[in-house]
């Protein structure tokens, strides 16, 4: 992380057997690896023949053997498809299948409509105001209601946290909502397969609700790119590094964020190469990669199913662990922000990451590195002279349009946290730009809080399998 605002958009050369990333036009390309090459074409030359179409039916063996192919070619599509639909059981996955579901079916109502259950996952939400715990209600689809805290037994917390991967003990505390003049609030009714189905709607007497807050995340447990500085040992202790296996060892391609004992986010593009699960693996707590303590292997691995390679939208991904992380002085979870909250123009955030440390620069960093960026608005992101259009509502920028304090090459999938409330929380995952630190050329996040559901349904539908 210099601050040589140069960089050419040259192709990064990625690890070996995979071809570098294509250019995503003449502005922008992502940090990092894409997809590798596709499967080989071959093309078979034949003589010529004077036989009619169809003639070989004349010959009985070459009728069997035509039918033997063609048997063998059914069995070839069937074992594919039931690949791709992960038939054959087992708990990893590559990648988030599309579910075939009810066309009208209902959020939440407590009846799977949807082959995988999605529509009955990620039903609960935690509001910026005090972490208040809300459910979906089961009778009006994206109606939210609070909890009341003497509506539920003292396990009710963990049951929730634990649906989502967090194995801590939740945090807990009766808050009231001023915003809530009726009162109305949720109790359990009983035992159920989901939360929202063992929960009814009644007054709320006491006028108090449940505050939940899974993990005591967003903490610099220790007493604390372009542009940047080194960071010190756990500065950033949710940063860990994505590594792939390749005929010298692994190798460093992507950072990811914890956000609890299970799993990590990261960017989809890091992860859209044909590489088996147990070629890749994490490394956490640690900021010198020359000096890394643990290396945990992967169990599922699930990208954004709306991922689209040739805008970068809807770009973030989740990885599941295969053992559960003991957190420590230099793994620790970052927050996810929670429902309503912002991260407005002009607030002063950070960004870490194994990258790049200058544009022209062949290898990434052997350390971590930090530097501090501000958040820049869509509207400004989008014009004419920094983006042109290219921001969805799924991205943000943030940067120096000046230059010289950027993310680049190697960086993709890290963190953009902001400080909020005494906390860390994860406003970005850090996606594409073009070049590294350019005058007007910020880099672009996945806005987290617009994959807040996604997240919760995916690592509980992944919880229940």
């Amino acid at each position: 992380m210099d601050n040589t605002p140069r960089y050419n958009n040259a192709p990064y050369a990625g690890y070996p057997g995979y071809n570098p990333p294509s250019s995503y036009g003449p502005n922008y390309q992502p940090y990092t690896i894409q997809p590798g090459p596709p499967p080989p074409s071959y093309v078979i030359t034949r003589p010529p023949s004077n036989k009619l179409p169809f003639s070989f039916f004349s010959n009985r063996s070459s009728t069997i053997f035509a039918i033997l192919v063609i048997i063998v070619a059914l069995i070839g599509i069937g074992l594919i498809t039931a690949y791709k639909l992960n038939a054959f059981g087992g708990s990893s996955s590559y990648s988030q299948t599309r579910e075939k579901c009810f066309s009208n079916k209902t959020l939440c109502n407590g009846i799977a409509e949807c082959s995988e259950g999605s529509d009955e996952s990620g039903c609960v939400r935690f509001r910026w105001d005090n972490s208040l715990l809300q459910v979906m209600s089961r009778n009006q689809e994206n109606l939210w209601l609070p909890v009341c805290s003497s509506g539920v037994n003292g396990n009710f917390p963990s049951y929730v946290c634990q649906r989502y991967g967090f194995l801590e003990s939740p945090l807990t505390e009766s808050v009231p909502m001023n915003d809530n003049p009726s009162n109305i609030g949720l109790f359990s009714s009983g035992p159920s397969d989901t939360i929202q189905g063992g929960l009814d709607s009644g007054t709320c007497s006491s006028r108090q609700y449940l505050s939940v807050r899974c993990s005591d995340c967003g903490q610099q447990k220790k007493s604390r790119i372009i542009g940047g500085t080194q960071a010190n040992t756990g500065d950033w202790p949710w940063q860990v590094s994505l590594q792939v296996l390749t005929k010298g060892g692994y190798e460093h391609v992507c950072g990811a964020s914890i956000i609890n004992n299970l799993w990590v986010v990261t960017a989809s593009h890091c992860v859209t190469a044909n590489v088996p699960l147990s070629s890749w693996k994490i490394v956490p707590g640690t900021v010198n990669l020359n000096q890394a303590p643990t290396m945990l292997s992967v169990t599922a691995i699930i990208r954004n199913e709306n991922y689209n390679d040739k805008t970068d939208d809807f770009d973030v991904a989740l990885i599941k662990l295969s053992t559960p992380l003991t957190f420590s002085a230099t793994i620790q979870p970052v927050c996810l922000p929670m429902s309503q909250q912002s991260f407005s123009p002009g607030t002063r955030c950070w960004i870490s990451g194994f990258g790049r440390t200058a544009a022209d620069s062949e290898e990434s960093s052997i350390v971590l590195m930090n530097v501090e960026v501000t958040i820049i608005s869509t509207s400004v992101c989008n014009s004419p002279s920094v983006y042109n259009g290219a921001i969805t509502d799924r991205m943000m920028c943030a940067g120096d349009l000046r230059g010289g304090r950027d993310s680049c090459q190697g960086d993709s999938g890290g963190p953009l946290v902001c400080y909020d409330n005494n906390r860390w929380y994860l406003a970005g995952v850090t996606s594409w730009g073009t070049g590294c630190g350019q005058l007007n050329k910020p880099g672009v996040y996945a806005r987290t809080t617009d994959f807040l559901q996604w997240i919760y349904t995916n690592m509980e539908k992944e919880r229940n399998r």
